[in-house]
């Protein structure tokens, strides 16, 4: 019994030491691991930044096109509009007609 109350604190003791330094090494790993994806987040920013300015230029492009398109055909509907029409019935007139034809 002598033998395992000395020799037992000592097995434990080298045990804890183990344990310990198993632990310090996965730490030491894991902040490898964090300071990695910390790396590929900060890339993946970057990249996602880059493509952002991207798309804000084509979304300028888009509204000026857009813009301009859209003064031509006010500009083209302002031109039919001023052509004189040979049709002196409104598309409402017509319509009423059509109706009380149906009903006789």
């Amino acid at each position: 019994m002598e033998v395992l109350s000395t020799v037992l604190p000592i097995v434990i003791d080298c045990l804890l030491c183990c344990l310990l330094v198993a632990i310090i090494v996965l730490i030491i790993k894991v902040i490898g691991i964090i300071d990695d994806a910390r790396l590929l987040i900060d890339n993946i920013i970057d990249k996602v930044n880059t493509v952002n300015g991207l798309f804000k230029v084509i979304k300028r492009i888009d509204t000026g096109i857009n813009g301009v398109a859209k003064r031509i055909v006010d500009i083209i509907e302002r031109a039919i509009n001023k052509l004189p029409s040979n049709n002196k019935t409104s598309d409402e007139e017509i319509e009423l007609e059509e109706i009380l034809k149906g009903r006789k």
